[in-house]
């Protein structure tokens, strides 16, 4: 399937202008408290043109800077995402209740193509799969994937792509929980690609169009235990990655520099980074953040990672659909993209298959440290 380049909707064109305007106010951001632009995005959820302008003005900025961004006015409450947090941790912590329930016992046989939905501590390392130590220490991070819950109950789906939940009164408890955020998360996404979408010049609707049927995201749950080590150094694989967090720990390192910086930002904020099919889509114009976790406290750390579009929908009776997205292209009147070409110095992106994008970089990664990883851990690799 592919999708030709839509015509050019009202932010037809970012000007350099408006571009280094939101860079110094992003800048200006990040000289207080917070080491990552903030952005309100409530105005995505708004006609109003000048509201949203300033919105993706802002994204363009951070976008073409160093990937990482924090939003607030997303309209998730907050005893939404604190019930989250805390029933995900008292599950996932040491000697929480996946330990004493033994949810390691309670999940279906390992098969082929099942992905298991929980993950013990030890049982992984993200840095294996990018390019480091294939006989690296095992993370202490224990974890729950939850794949979109409307695939529970959608007869074409797969069944080995649906969610396993614990069938006790805790894993009741983190489905209701997680579910809840899911739904939530799930629409702040697809606001932020809408913004994504305008910021190319482009209709708020046409990444999501050119990315069904695999629109809907991924939710992995992660506990940090105290000790070493944590999150090694990798970059996401897909769209965006929405993370929620109830503690520091995350750091990103800024383009063209060596050092890692701490993400700060206001408490309720989603922290926002950029994956590798952006970065590849844009041929570098945006980029895919590198970042990782360290400094857990004695107290732990938990975080909700929403991989957007990582949903991958596998029908029962055939393979995904794959999709060819097509390289961004300039407009008739020479504006659109201009700060994406006068990055480049050319034509900005290139074309991408998706999801084949992710399933063969995600098996080139599965295939660094097999010898030392269990089955069970390969089906989970990097959060698929």
């Amino acid at each position: 399937k592919a999708l030709a380049p839509a015509p050019l909707p009202e932010f037809s064109a970012m000007s350099t202008a408006a571009a280094q305007s939101a860079t110094h106010s992003a800048h200006a951001a990040q000289a207080h408290e917070w080491s990552v632009p903030v952005i309100d995005i409530a105005a995505l959820t708004s006609e109003s043109h000048a509201g949203r302008f300033e919105v993706v003005t802002a994204l363009s900025s951070a976008l073409l800077s160093d990937g990482i961004f924090a939003v607030v006015g997303h309209g998730i409450q907050d005893d939404v995402m604190q019930r989250a947090l805390a029933v995900a941790k008292a599950a996932l912590q040491k000697g929480g209740s996946a330990d004493t329930e033994g949810w390691a016992e309670l999940q279906p046989p390992p098969q082929a193509l099942r992905v298991a939905n929980f993950v013990p501590a030890y049982a992984e390392n993200v840095g294996r799969y990018n390019g480091q130590e294939a006989k690296a220490a095992l993370e202490s991070v224990q974890k729950f994937t939850v794949y979109p819950p409307s695939w529970d109950s959608d007869p074409l789906v797969r069944k080995y792509r649906r969610n396993v939940w614990p069938d006790t009164a805790a894993g009741a408890a983190l489905r209701e929980a997680l579910e809840t955020y899911f739904g939530e998360v799930q629409r702040v996404s697809e606001l932020l690609h809408g913004g994504l979408s305008e910021a190319v010049g482009r209709p708020k609707e046409f990444i999501s169009d050119m990315l069904t049927p695999h629109t809907e995201g991924v939710l992995r749950c992660l506990c940090y235990h105290p000790g070493h080590p944590q999150m090694s150094a990798h970059k996401d694989l897909g769209t965006t990655t929405l993370v929620l967090v109830d503690a520091p720990g995350l750091e990103f390192q800024p383009r063209g520099r060596e050092e890692w910086i701490a993400a700060a930002a206001p408490t309720g904020a989603l922290l926002v980074n950029i994956g590798e099919f952006f970065e590849v889509w844009t041929r570098g114009a945006w980029r895919a953040t590198p970042h990782r976790v360290t400094g857990i406290s004695d107290q732990g750390r938990c975080s909700l990672a929403f991989f957007s579009s990582q949903g991958i929908y596998c029908p029962e009776d055939s393979s995904p659909v794959n999709l060819t997205i097509q390289p961004l292209a300039a407009s008739d009147d020479g504006e659109a993209w201009s700060v994406l070409r006068c990055r480049l110095g050319g034509e900005a992106g290139q074309s991408i298959e998706w999801p084949v994008f992710f399933l063969e970089d995600l098996a080139r990664i599965r295939s660094k440290g097999d010898t030392e990883l269990s089955s069970a851990a390969r089906l989970n690799a990097a959060g698929a």
